[in-house]
């Protein structure tokens, strides 16, 4: 058996980057960006107000001074000011026009009515130096600066950068194609009324949902049982894809198929079995570019080892950067006597900070192991004992 650092190595260094693909920036949501973004321009590409107020000089304002104006100057305008203009009416948003410098706020003027048909105003503020309330040309971004890298995942926030530089068609990774196999003899559809002996398919389920975090739709969704003919079948038809997951059937029993079905379909085992609880018979495997990982047959260990090991994969292979760990503080106690790394549910719990507590189940097969947690604490394999307020690795789901 080996480590969950060494099966995370194995497995990242078997990996190749996908290629990429055009997206049109609607449908871009959720992929990871494959091209490094430069700024098209300066941003603000103007000296921008960022009050609504007035523009004037900087240079000999005098709050004892009655200034006069007769334009305004709204966002999405633009104009020369013309001889002897002393100060205009402006709109957040709105350029700056080429001689002045100093916005002052509306809140710090004194409409002081009408004189000779020109608005008179007069001004008491503290903000009155070069700049005050503007937003200078190329202070947020440099025309040609790199703003984002390869390998970004794109959410809202870069979503919404990427519509104001103008990127409409961008660069990003390719999904792989994934099958899904659920194996067990003892498995019947979630539609089917199941024998005493028998248990519904939740697996295919729980791994088609951990897939759609990285909005992959698996191709196909099959169970084969714990037939020979069957699986291997549907194994020489998986392997069509980039990445085969199967559950079920990589454990010591007589029924489990799978190393053998794999290894005798021409893949090449690079790991069977991690020192985790739960999860630990594990297999991963390559057939040149496709990757195969046989999950434990339990919906805990299921859910934990796609976490844990399918998404490294996933990862690399999206060209995103391995993921960094979380640490909370534990709440409670936490005791164990093998010399395993354990994988066990955590929900938060605010009490002047935030803390991870402890979700109780009973092992593995319990279906109700992950339900209402916020994620995965580990207790590694050399600490025996998790006290209150020890720093607790965490993993969320999402």
């Amino acid at each position: 058996m080996i480590s969950v650092q060494e099966a995370l190595t194995l497995i990242e260094s078997s990996a190749s980057v996908t290629s990429s693909e055009n997206t049109n920036l609607e449908h871009s949501l959720g992929k990871i960006l494959r091209e490094k973004i430069c700024a098209d321009r300066d941003y603000p590409p103007f000296h921008r107000a960022t009050m609504d107020g007035f523009a004037l000089k900087s240079e000999g304002f005098s709050e004892d001074r009655i200034y006069s104006y007769t334009r305004e100057l709204h966002a999405g305008e633009s104009f020369l000011l013309e001889r002897g203009e002393e100060a205009i009416r402006i709109m957040t948003g709105a350029p700056v026009p080429e001689g002045f410098d100093l916005v002052i706020k509306i809140e710090d003027s004194e409409d002081l009515g009408i004189s000779n048909g020109k608005k008179q105003v007069r001004f008491r503020t503290e903000k009155s130096s070069s700049f005050s309330n503007i937003a200078i040309q190329g202070e947020d971004l440099k025309q040609d600066q790199e703003i984002l890298k390869e390998g970004t995942l794109i959410n809202a926030s870069v979503l919404s950068l990427l519509s104001s530089l103008g990127k409409y068609s961008i660069q990003t990774s390719k999904l792989p194609r994934v099958r899904v196999i659920s194996t067990g003899n003892e498995i019947v559809g979630p539609g089917e009324i199941p024998k005493p002996w028998q248990i519904r398919d939740s697996n295919s389920y729980s791994i088609r949902s951990l897939l759609q975090k990285y909005g992959i739709v698996p191709l196909s969704i099959t169970r084969a049982g714990d037939d020979s003919v069957l699986l291997e079948k549907a194994v020489q038809e998986g392997l069509d894809s980039d990445l085969l997951i199967l559950s079920g059937g990589v454990s010591m029993g007589n029924l489990d198929l799978v190393p053998k079905i794999l290894e005798t379909s021409g893949v090449e085992k690079i790991f069977h079995k991690v020192r985790i609880k739960p999860g630990k018979p594990i297999w991963f495997g390559k057939k040149e570019n496709q990757a195969v990982f046989g999950l434990p047959g339990n919906p805990f260990s299921v859910q934990v080892c796609f976490r844990i090991f399918v998404e490294a994969y996933l990862r690399k292979f999206l060209g995103l950067s391995p993921e960094k760990p979380i640490y909370l503080p534990f709440d409670g106690e936490r005791k164990k006597k093998n010399k395993l790394t354990e994988f066990f549910p955590v929900s938060y719990e605010t009490k002047g900070q935030t803390f991870l507590k402890e979700k109780k189940f009973n092992g593995s097969g319990d279906i109700r192991a992950g339900i209402f947690s916020d994620g995965l604490g580990v207790q590694f394999s050399e600490t025996e004992n998790l006290k209150e307020g020890d720093l607790l690795e965490f993993h969320p789901w999402a």
